[in-house]
C-alpha cells in the first residue's frame, strides 16, 4: 500500500487485514505509538487501556490466520467517547465531578463492537457532561481543531476528541454521541463524516446520559463507507449496499428558513457550491422554508428547555453536591432545568411530537433535506475561554442548525463539502425520517462521490 496506515480508511485497513497485508497486532501498536507521540498532553485521548488493545488485536490476528474473521472491521481500532462504559476503565464524562467512577462491564454497544472484532483503542475527550457544542474542556484541556495548525480553534462538541482523533489520523473510527448535534458538529468543523442515528435505534445501555429523551450514539469516520460499516456493527443490521449509488433523479430540499438564514458567507459559499455539484450530478434541489424546524426550536425556548430539564433530572444531586468542580458556563444551563413544571414538559413533548409527524410526512417525498451543518466558522478557543458572553453566543451558533433535527427525531449525516473563508472545513448536513439510516447512507455516498 502506498499510503501510511493512518491515511487509510477503516474499510481499507480491514481489507488489508483480510488480505494478510496488515497484521492487526502491528496496527494496534502503530496507533498506540502514534497517539503517544501526537497527543502527549492527553487532550484527545484522555485514557488508554493498552493491555486490552493488545489482547484484542492479538485475537484478531489469530482469527485472520484461522480464516475466522467476523466482518470487514475485524482487527480495526475504534475509539470511544468518555461516556461509554468500559469495564475496568475510569469513565467520567470528562468531568472531575465523576472522578473515580469505574464501571464493572462494557456498554452494550461496545460489547457488540468487540464481538464484531473491532479493537478498543481508548477513551476520547469530550465537553463535560456532553453539555456544549464547542468542545471546550478545562479539566483535561481542549483538543484543538485538527484543521488549523496556527490558531487553536474549537474542535466542536461534545464529541470533541472523537472528531479530532479521526481528522488527525489517531484512529480510523471514533464513537460519539449526539443529543443536540454532538456528532455532527465536530465532524463538520474537523472535516470528517458524522452519522446522527435515530433516537432509540441504538441502545444507550451503559452510555452515561445527558438527556435520555434525546441521546443518540453514532460514529465519526473518514468517509461514508466507514460510517455504514460501523452503523452495521452497532445496529446489527445488514451492511448498506453502497455500490450503485448515484444522484440521478434524487430530490433534495434545501432548508431556506431557518437553517440557511444567517450563515457565515464562507460557509454559505462552500455549501452552495456543494449544492451546484449535486445538481450537476443529476439531482434536483428545491429551496423551501421548513417551518417545523423553526417551530420546534421556538417551542423549546418558550415552553421550557427539554434538554436542560432532562439533564437536571439526571445530574441535579451530583451538581448540587459539587458545584465548584463544574465548568462555570455550564452551571446556569443545568440550573435552568429546575424551572420547568411537569405539565409544561409534557405539553412541550406533545408539541414536538406533532411537529415531528408533520416533518416526517414532508420528508417522505424527498431523498433528504440539506443545509449547512454548522452555520459559522469555528472560533479561536482563546476568544471564548474567559468570556461567558462570547462562549454562549458561539455555543448557540454551533448548535443552531443541528438541534432542530434532534427535537424532530430525524436521522442525519454531516459530510465535508469544502472550506470556508478561514480555510476551515464546512459540512453539508443531510436529514431524513427516523430509522432510514441505510437509505440516508446510500444517498450520502452518492453526495460524497459528487463532491469529490
Amino acid at each position: 500500500m502506498d499510503k501510511a496506515w493512518h491515511e487509510l480508511t477503516a474499510m481499507e485497513l480491514g481489507a488489508g487485514i483480510a488480505a494478510g497485508a496488515i497484521d492487526p497486532a502491528d496496527l494496534a501498536e502503530f496507533f498506540l505509538e502514534r497517539i503517544a507521540i501526537e497527543d502527549p498532553e492527553h487532550r484527545v485521548f484522555i485514557r488508554m487501556a493498552a493491555d486490552r488493545t493488545r489482547a484484542e488485536a492479538q485475537a484478531a490476528r489469530q482469527r485472520q490466520k484461522d480464516g475466522l474473521r467476523r466482518g470487514p472491521l475485524d482487527g480495526v481500532p475504534v475509539s470511544w467517547k468518555d461516556l461509554v462504559d468500559v469495564a475496568g476503565v475510569e469513565t467520567t464524562m470528562a468531568t472531575t465531578a465523576l472522578k473515580g467512577r469505574v464501571p464493572e462491564r462494557d456498554a452494550v454497544l461496545l460489547t457488540r463492537a468487540t464481538h464484531a472484532g473491532t479493537v478498543f483503542l481508548g477513551k476520547t475527550n469530550m465537553t463535560e457532561f456532553a453539555f456544549s457544542g464547542l468542545g471546550i474542556n478545562t479539566t483535561h484541556g481542549t483538543p484543538a481543531n485538527a484543521c488549523d495548525p496556527a490558531t487553536p480553534r474549537i474542535p466542536g462538541g461534545s464529541s470533541s476528541g472523537a472528531g479530532v482523533a479521526v481528522a488527525r489520523g489517531l484512529g480510523p473510527i471514533g464513537i460519539g454521541s449526539d443529543t443536540g448535534g454532538s456528532v455532527r458538529i465536530p465532524a463538520s468543523v474537523n472535516g470528517v463524516v458524522g452519522l446522527k442515528t435515530t433516537i432509540g435505534a441504538l441502545t444507550t445501555e451503559g452510555v452515561m446520559p445527558l438527556s435520555p429523551l434525546l441521546d443518540t450514539v453514532g460514529p465519526l469516520t473518514a468517509d461514508i463507507a466507514d460510517a455504514a460499516a460501523m452503523w452495521s456493527v452497532l445496529s446489527g443490521r445488514p451492511l448498506a449496499d453502497l455500490t450503485t449509488c448515484n444522484l440521478k433523479g434524487k430530490l433534495f430540499i434545501a432548508v431556506n428558513d431557518p437553517l440557511w438564514n444567517g450563515v457565515d458567507p464562507g460557509v454559505d459559499r462552500a455549501c452552495r457550491e456543494a449544492v451546484a455539484k449535486l445538481e450537476a450530478a443529476g439531482a434536483r434541489v428545491e429551496w423551501h422554508d421548513v417551518p417545523e424546524l423553526a417551530e420546534a426550536m421556538e417551542a423549546m425556548i418558550t415552553m421550557g428547555g427539554l434538554v436542560t430539564t432532562d439533564a437536571w433530572s439526571c445530574w441535579s444531586d451530583l451538581i448540587e453536591a459539587n458545584p465548584d468542580v463544574i465548568y462555570p458556563p455550564m452551571l446556569p444551563r443545568f440550573h435552568s432545568g429546575m424551572k420547568q413544571a411537569g405539565h409544561d414538559l409534557l405539553r412541550l413533548m406533545r408539541r414536538l411530537d406533532d411537529l415531528s409527524a408533520s416533518l416526517h410526512r414532508k420528508l417522505a417525498g424527498c431523498d433528504a433535506m440539506i443545509a449547512p451543518t454548522v452555520p459559522s466558522s469555528p472560533p479561536a478557543i482563546a476568544d471564548l475561554i474567559d468570556d461567558l458572553g462570547a462562549y454562549n453566543k458561539a455555543n448557540g451558533m454551533a448548535l443552531r442548525n443541528t438541534t432542530p433535527g434532534n427535537l424532530t427525531k430525524v436521522c442525519a449525516l454531516s459530510i465535508p463539502c469544502g472550506k470556508d473563508d478561514n480555510a476551515m472545513p464546512a459540512g453539508l448536513m443531510l436529514m431524513q425520517r427516523p430509522n432510514q439510516e441505510e437509505a440516508l447512507l446510500r444517498v450520502g455516498k452518492a453526495v460524497e462521490t459528487a463532491l469529490g
